[in-house]
């Protein structure tokens, strides 16, 4: 028992001691890859600003111009503002998924201590209908969080969790706002608590597009999303999973298309 306890052991750090590696070579890579990346949106968006005041001096001198010369080069000067523009859209997804990856390899193991979550839970709401509103104002949207009065006494880290909630009720509201804009109902998302004697239960409900049964367990998976390359890396939900784990907890979904997405999040509760 102690030879397979010990190689048990063995067989971890060597785990650990790999990924560590792994994560050392692509922080490099990425390192690497952005900085000439940056160079690329910036002289794309410069040039851009350049090819308009070209096209902008030639419409100056139209008259004195041959009107089929002037047809030509203001057609070749809006195909190279259109390529330049796209140059600029790609670089910056790009961007965007390397600092995800670099969100990825970030330690979350840290920083947990005794906490009360309701102060946590306050300050979503408050940020939810702040950082939403216009949406939420636009579509009619109805936000009920049913926060407890009394402390909940957990270990975390409160600036992760609050990350993972905010995180969750984002795909919320884009998942009503997306629904409310094709047929007309009322959008509503929820937040609600419940706890056993060693659990607390974290509810996040909307009842918007839903998501279909043969991705579901797929969207957890890293850079795995449904919204369009511009909006998101695809890390969020794994992030969030990542966070709770390391809470000592877990996450949960249930769909269904078109009706509702229900995630249930589940943390030891400090027994202090």
């Amino acid at each position: 028992k102690a030879l397979d306890e010990l190689a048990q052991a063995q067989n971890e750090l060597i785990r650990q001691e790999k990924m560590a590696t792994a994560g050392k070579l692509t922080q490099g890579l990425i390192d690497r890859i952005l900085n000439p990346l940056n160079y690329i949106n910036n002289f794309a968006k410069l040039s851009e600003g350049l090819a308009k005041d070209i096209k902008a001096n030639i419409e100056d001198e139209k008259e004195n111009m041959n009107q089929d010369n002037y047809e030509d080069t203001m057609d070749v000067l809006d195909m190279l503002i259109g390529n330049l523009q796209k140059v600029g859209e790609h670089g910056q997804n790009n961007t965007r998924v390397l600092k995800a990856m670099e969100e990825m390899l970030k330690d979350r193991s840290g920083g947990i201590k005794p906490m009360d979550l309701v102060p946590v839970l306050n300050q979503d709401e408050e940020m939810t209908r702040s950082y939403f509103a216009e949406k939420i104002n636009q579509y009619g949207i109805k936000v009920n969080f049913n926060i407890p009065q009394n402390s909940i006494a957990i270990n975390g880290n409160p600036e992760q969790l609050s990350m993972t909630l905010m995180s969750i009720l984002g795909n919320a509201i884009y998942a009503v706002a997306k629904k409310a804009q094709r047929e007309k109902y009322v959008p509503e998302i929820s937040l609600g608590i419940n706890s056993t004697a060693e659990q607390l239960i974290i509810t996040i409900r909307d009842n918007g597009i839903g998501i279909e049964e043969t991705i579901i367990n797929k969207i957890f998976d890293p850079f795995f999303t449904t919204k369009p390359t511009g909006e998101a890396a695809g890390v969020g939900l794994y992030l969030s999973r990542e966070i709770i784990q390391n809470h000592g907890g877990d996450i949960s979904v249930k769909s269904e298309k078109d009706v509702y997405t229900e995630f249930t999040i589940t943390l030891p509760i400090s027994q202090n």
